[in-house]
């Protein structure tokens, strides 16, 4: 209804009185009167004040009466939205309180539940009223009835809250006295009948949760529960890393059980070995000898490690295991890598005259595809041609001393791939895939020492082959 005229700067609203015709009102002094503009409008309010020029113009200020209109319907506004809100926050959540006190068997009391009408029929009347003063009333009143409900629900929910702490305060002690106590009562017992030495912090820990497990369970009130739940918990910490390392002890028997059956593995694989490096040409003396140093310090290793774990001492099983664990491995890789020089030199001659007797053989089949398939073997059979020289290699890394076993067996497989080549020409040119000479090595070539690590293809002569090794 009434415009604000900006002109330059921030206009402030300054109520003047009306002056007369042709007047001029009064300038800042650094500000010539010259410049203000006639006030000629009929303000009966007050004229706006120019704090840029530091004129008052012909603007007219707001009518007081017409402000206070406006701010009483923002007023009424905002008391209705707060109406709105005490239902959802106030009314429905004691609603809801109510139920939940009925769900949990607990009494609601008669003064709140009449209060509770009230408030809902002053929340009601409310609604109706339609001026700020009234709104501003009737707000203050259902706040102050909510407040009185809240003083009478509080002990009753008080009481529920409490019952409701006892109940799962039971509920996981119960839970505790099966997991946290029997399990480590069940345990002990298995430990004595294994005979292994229970460690005394886990007696004495044990007896800290049980004293501490009565005392929740007979406590009748939240406070004590939790106090003595702290103090059970605080001792099952130290019960439960105790039971750790009984874990660790009542372990001990079944390791040392694995320990020695992969002992007795690497004896028996140990004597078949030294009883071919016994049979061999060459003097394998030197491995023989560094491979029972070997086996004797792993013996020794187990022997301290059996010592440990009979004393029951964790600090020195611990030590033991982990001084012991590289060089027991270490020994383990290094006696296999004996076992298998061993292994390849002694088989080697069967495996020289087996490359000579496959060679024949595939040599003799060439001619055959040529003679009576009437298919051109040349390439085929300059294939056989580039392997001859790689046998002869083979041969002469089979019978060089020292031997170098690695070198040995890189020769062999170099034979082989040389005839998988040869093999692949041969089913190209007949047509076939039919296995005309199968495998150049024997399958035995390609199969480890039994429970040693790595695999070699040289592998020990079945029992009709011994007669060609000396």
């Amino acid at each position: 209804m009434f415009g604000i005229a900006f002109v330059g700067a921030q206009v402030m609203e300054v109520p003047t009185p009306m002056p007369s015709k042709g007047g001029v009102y009064s300038t800042p002094a650094t500000v010539p009167a010259s410049t203000c503009p006639d006030l000629i409008a009929d303000c009966p309010f007050g004229f706006m004040y120019d704090n840029s020029t530091g004129c008052t113009i012909n603007e007219c200020a707001p009518d007081p009466a017409i402000k206070q209109l406006e701010y009483d319907a923002q007023c009424v506004k905002d008391q209705q939205r707060s109406l709105k809100e005490f239902e959802r926050y106030n009314i429905k959540d004691t609603e809801r309180r109510f139920k939940e006190l009925e769900r949990g068997k607990f009494t609601v009391p008669a003064e709140a539940r009449t209060q509770m009408e009230q408030m809902k029929s002053q929340w009601q009347t409310a609604q109706a009223l339609t001026t700020c003063q009234e709104l501003g009333d009737a707000s203050r009143e259902l706040n102050d009835s909510s407040n009185d409900i809240n003083a009478l629900l509080r002990d009753a929910e008080d009481a529920m809250n409490a019952a409701r702490c006892l109940k799962d305060a039971q509920r996981e002690l119960k839970d505790f006295e099966r997991y946290g106590i029997k399990d480590v009562e069940r345990k002990i017992q298995q430990a004595k009948k294994k005979r292994v030495a229970v460690p005394e912090g886990i007696v004495s820990g044990l007896e800290h949760v049980k004293t501490s497990f009565v005392q929740a369970k007979n406590a009748d009130n939240c406070t004590d529960i939790n106090d003595a739940k702290s103090e059970m918990y605080n001792a099952n910490n130290d019960v439960q890393e105790a039971m750790r390392q009984l874990d660790l002890l009542m372990q001990m028997p079944q390791m040392l059980k694995q320990i020695t059956r992969e002992l007795k593995n690497i004896e028996r694989q140990w004597k078949t070995a030294t009883n071919k490096a016994k049979r061999s040409k060459a003097d394998l003396s030197d491995l023989v000898a560094r491979g029972q140093s070997l086996l004797d310090s792993m013996k020794a290793i187990f022997e301290e490690i059996k010592a440990a774990a009979a004393s029951g001492d964790l600090e020195r099983i611990r030590d033991v295991m982990e001084d012991s664990d590289a060089d027991a491995r270490e020994h383990e890789n290094e006696i296999f890598e004996i076992i298998r020089t061993v292994e390849a030199l002694s088989n080697a001659p069967r495996y020289i005259k087996e490359l000579d007797r496959r060679m024949k053989n595939i040599s003799r089949q060439a001619k055959d595809m040529q003679r009576f398939q009437k298919i051109d073997t040349s390439t085929f059979t300059a294939c056989l041609d580039n392997v001859k020289p790689l046998i002869t290699a083979a041969k002469e890394e089979a019978g060089r001393r020292p031997a170098d076993p690695d070198a040995t067996m890189d020769a062999f497989s170099t034979v082989e791939e040389a005839f998988s080549d040869c093999e692949e020409i041969r089913r190209s040119l007949e047509g076939s895939q039919e296995e005309f000479f199968g495998e150049f090595i024997p399958d035995q070539m390609m199969n480890g020492v039994k429970g040693g690590p790595p695999q070699t293809i040289l592998s020990p002569p079945t029992h009709s082959e011994k007669k060609v090794i000396n």
